[in-house]
């Protein structure tokens, strides 16, 4: 089974990094200290078993990577990056019945090592020390033949972030002084385990309780919504849309005060493209025909507009299947081939 977590200092306590063992170092480096953000997060979640997605195609972490950093020459450039060790030389299965990691057996290979330069890299000091640093652009993946630059993890495996600040030596023979001009940070509390899907059910709960981005999973309770979501999906009485009269209003209490704030939950820059339902969009047409007048106010005489011959025979289509037709949904009709869409000026009846 896998270790519990290490034991860390108190709740309110910053969380400083432990420098590992790294020889003599460059006056401009000896002196920087990090703190990690949202210890207490971190802390959570390590001690039910931290879990973090890995895809094909790259997935962010979360909690996210953040930093505070203290003690950096103001004037000096550097750079900050990441990369990711295992922690040790097995693979692991989650047994559900226990809830609990199980070794099964040797690790698999080693995957291609990669560092992470953060984006803003390389900045002076001032910069660095102004804001917390966050990784967010950071991805993980176990595509070993990944070309965007993600890093790659095997599933299955526990690794350990481990953050580097490296000092820009403007020096010509600055690789004399490599080994001097970086400093490297673990946070016990971030290591984690790679997974495709996540096995603890309690990770994905916190997950789903502290991440701002899955505010979906949290209010998909229809009965907590303020108002019932069904009237952004009805067909409005009245359209007054001077944009295009095939789109759809949203609901009619909006429609009545437009300066009120929408109380859904659904986003606002959504409502708009919401329409109505499959069965509402494909029933009969039941709107009056074009007229001369509704297109040119003031024209004397209506013209119904001709219905333009199809180029090709309308094919037959029957509700039996048992005569070789399409079978079609039950309460569901046909738009005609003449069917238009209303002018601007005309009015469902």
């Amino acid at each position: 089974m896998i270790p519990s977590g290490p034991s860390t200092s108190s709740t309110g306590a910053p969380a400083v990094a432990e420098a590992t063992e790294q020889g003599p170092k460059n006056p401009r480096v000896s002196s920087v200290t990090v703190q990690l953000e949202m210890k207490a997060l971190w802390e959570e979640f390590n001690q039910l078993g931290t879990e973090m997605i890995v895809t094909k195609a790259g997935r962010r972490m979360f909690p996210t990577f953040q930093v505070k950093i203290l003690g950096m020459d103001t004037l000096a450039d550097y750079a900050l990056l990441m990369d990711f060790v295992p922690l040790d030389d097995k693979r692991y299965r989650y047994a559900f019945h226990s809830s609990a990691w199980l070794v099964a057996g040797k690790a698999d290979p080693a995957t291609p090592g990669r560092v992470h330069f953060h984006p803003d890299s390389p900045a002076k000091g001032a910069q660095w020390m102004r804001q917390i640093v966050s990784f967010d652009k950071l991805k993980l993946t176990n595509n070993l033949l990944d070309d965007n630059g993600h890093i790659i993890l095997n599933s299955m495996h526990r690794y350990q972030p481990r953050f580097h600040v490296v000092f820009v030596d403007p020096r010509k023979d600055s690789e004399r002084y490599a080994q001097e001009n970086f400093k490297s940070f673990i946070f016990a509390e971030t290591q984690f385990m790679a997974v495709t899907a996540y096995q603890n059910h309690r990770i994905t709960q916190l997950k789903i309780a502290s991440n701002p981005f899955a505010k979906g999973f949290r209010e998909s309770d229809p009965d907590s919504w303020p108002i019932s979501p069904w009237p952004l999906l009805s067909v409005p009485t009245r359209s007054r849309s001077s944009l295009s009269p095939c789109l759809l209003k949203g609901s009619d209490e909006h429609e009545k005060d437009p300066n009120k704030a929408f109380t859904s939950r659904t986003p606002a820059r959504l409502h708009h493209q919401l329409l109505a339902p499959t069965e509402a969009l494909l029933a009969p047409a039941t709107y009056p025909p074009l007229t001369y007048q509704g297109l040119y106010p003031g024209a004397s005489s209506p013209v119904r507009p001709r219905a333009r011959p199809t180029p090709y025979p309308l094919p037959n289509i029957q509700a039996d299947r048992g005569q070789g037709g399409l079978p079609l949904p039950a309460g569901l009709g046909l738009l005609s081939p003449t069917a238009m869409c209303l002018g601007p000026g005309q009015d469902p009846q």
